[in-house]
């Protein structure tokens, strides 16, 4: 089933989109910090992603931007905004509890392409709100359509366009390494760069 991408005024509002669970270990682990996604579209403006994680002290040592926040307690999107378009690539949101980000885009379709940081392709580095509660932490952030117009060179979205993507939970290097997504993923190790794995998500009002 399809993720349902509801449609919504302001970034205020993300959580009132639809939770997805980020419950899926697909390389086991007994550490599953209870994890959610959600994603929004802001008409006229981008779409909004709000992440979150029941952990009471994530680890959070990474601070400067595109830096390896996968070692970290790291909560992340990653989306392909224009399946429909031969090649087309996907971006990765990957953010920890600092709110230090690292944003790549990457084309797996093409032999030897590698990520490359949104930064260095003129865009702005994106820089998501933290949060933080009770036992809790994760992020938001608002994808501009500007930043999609600019990788995909199409923005135009509606009620019914789809686009392709998943979410994650993860820390290399934390006390318990874990690798949770939101899709099961059939590969050997942990790797979330695996676009093949992405769920239909679909806007809808």
């Amino acid at each position: 089933m399809a993720y349902e991408i509801k449609t919504i005024r302001t970034l205020s509002e993300v959580g009132e989109g639809n939770s997805a669970d980020i419950n899926i270990y697909n390389w086991d682990g007994d550490y599953r910090p209870v994890s959610k996604g959600i994603l929004c579209y802001v008409k006229g403006q981008g779409f909004a992603v709000r992440m979150t994680s029941r952990e009471e002290h994530p680890r959070a040592m990474q601070t400067e931007p595109n830096s390896r926040v996968c070692t970290d307690s790291c909560l992340e999107f990653f989306a392909n905004f224009a399946p429909s378009i031969l090649d087309s690539g996907y971006l990765n949101f990957e953010g920890n509890a600092l709110g230090t980000m690292l944003c790549c885009y990457g084309q797996p379709s093409r032999p030897g392409a590698k990520r490359v940081p949104v930064a260095e392709m003129g865009y702005p580095h994106p820089r998501p709100q933290p949060i933080r509660g009770d036992g809790f932490w994760g992020w938001e952030l608002l994808i501009p359509l500007s930043l999609i117009r600019g990788i995909y060179s199409t923005a135009d979205f509606k009620t019914g366009s789809h686009i392709r993507g998943s979410f994650y939970k993860c820390g290399d290097l934390t006390e318990h390494p874990h690798y949770g997504s939101f899709v099961k993923i059939d590969w050997p190790t942990p790797n979330f760069h695996r676009p093949e794995c992405f769920a239909d998500m679909i806007i809808v009002g």
